[in-house]
């Protein structure tokens, strides 16, 4: 499907609604912040449309915070929390 771009004066227009993702990635990160050790964050999406944007907020605020959080959603609630620390496999030889 072809995209049909247009140009409008800025008066004709609806105004950006950004400030929304910014003011819920501002709560995100306060609570990320709060949050107890062996606690997880619940949210509610609203919908199952929102919740892959409540996810990317999540990662964004974890990013901002330069810390590593996982995140997993079941209906229309999203969950984190802290990612534990990365375990890495080591290739074991035995000697014979």
């Amino acid at each position: 499907m072809a995209l049909k771009i247009s140009q409008r004066k800025e008066d004709e227009v609806p105004l950006p609604s950004g400030s929304r993702v910014n003011e819920d990635l501002v709560s995100i990160k306060a609570e990320m912040a709060k949050l107890g050790p062996g606690m997880v964050i619940e949210i509610d999406a609203g919908s199952e449309a929102a919740v892959r944007a409540t996810k990317m907020l999540v990662t964004r605020a974890a990013g901002q915070l330069g810390v590593k959080w996982r995140h997993w959603s079941m209906g229309t609630k999203v969950f984190a929390k802290p990612a534990g620390p990365t375990r890495r496999r080591t290739r074991q030889t035995h000697a014979e």
